[in-house]
């Protein structure tokens, strides 16, 4: 849906928060909360191809989620939402805006076939982070669901990404946006979640392998640092955040009690 200019506008009522490198002129804004998960399937495109990206703040982020849907610039439940200027166009739900923002940043796949394949990838990527917080954090982890999760849907998962790799679905010497939500899906869990860097290693070598090299891209680093320096190793937020460290703070403890 597009949004409309001037006063009577759907838009956002107040000007966004901007960080340090980004300017009111930027073409594109993206509104969503201070932790990675959604979001940084989006900005990490931004910063891999070091290209501004504005970013509104939180009490912006509330108010438009806040409004009425036939008051939203787009109607939508919750963030991410990006606003392209230029087109005077708003979009919501991730799976939507990353094929939108790959194509003005050339992280777009080069053929039919590549183009789903990288859709594929990013749905992937799109169900791992739902149940991940449990189905959008719809109930808390319990001690059991949790053991079944780590111990084999999650391995399931990472070795679907690890066979995606062998495929060339990505991984290619031409990355795309697969790719980089790839990165932004496992690299973002080990980052914030470290507890679960070996479970990728084990499971999913290539995968981590792959992470590796697309973190290390300079100016995706530098965003990346400046992220964490801001905001530490949150990962997706509220109660359910809380009940997945609990988890992982459990499996530590049981980890160690088997050790002695």
């Amino acid at each position: 849906m597009r949004g409309e200019a001037g006063p009577a506008s759907t838009g956002p009522k107040s000007k966004p928060k901007w960080d340090g490198f980004m300017s009111v002129t930027t073409r594109f804004t993206l509104y969503y909360w201070p932790i990675p998960f959604r979001g940084c399937f989006v900005s990490y495109l931004f910063a891999y191809r070091d290209h501004p990206l504005a970013m509104a703040g939180a009490d912006d982020v509330a108010e438009l989620r806040a409004r009425p849907p036939g008051e939203q610039p787009v109607p939508f439940i919750g963030p991410p939402v990006l606003w392209d200027r230029e087109a005077n166009l708003y979009l919501s739900q991730m799976p939507a805006i990353v094929p939108y923002v790959a194509r003005v940043l050339e992280l777009f796949p080069k053929t039919p076939a590549d183009e789903a394949l990288a859709m594929k990838v990013l749905m992937d990527c799109n169900d791992v982070l739902m149940e991940i917080c449990n189905y959008n954090g719809s109930k808390m982890w319990t001690p059991e669901a949790w053991r079944s999760f780590r111990g084999e849907r999650l391995p399931r998962w990472m070795q679907i990404f690890e066979s995606s790799l062998d495929r060339g679905f990505i991984g290619t010497d031409a990355p795309h946006y697969g790719d980089i939500g790839t990165f932004a899906l496992f690299g973002t869990m080990t980052r914030c979640l470290p507890e679960l860097a070996a479970d990728l290693k084990a499971h999913a070598p290539g995968v981590f392998d792959l992470c590796e090299r697309i973190g290390a891209q300079p100016s995706l680093k530098r965003f990346r640092d400046a992220e964490e320096a801001e905001f530490g190793q949150r990962y997706c937020g509220g109660q359910i955040e809380a009940s997945i460290r609990a988890m992982l703070a459990a499996d530590g403890l049981g980890a160690a009690a088997e050790r002695a």
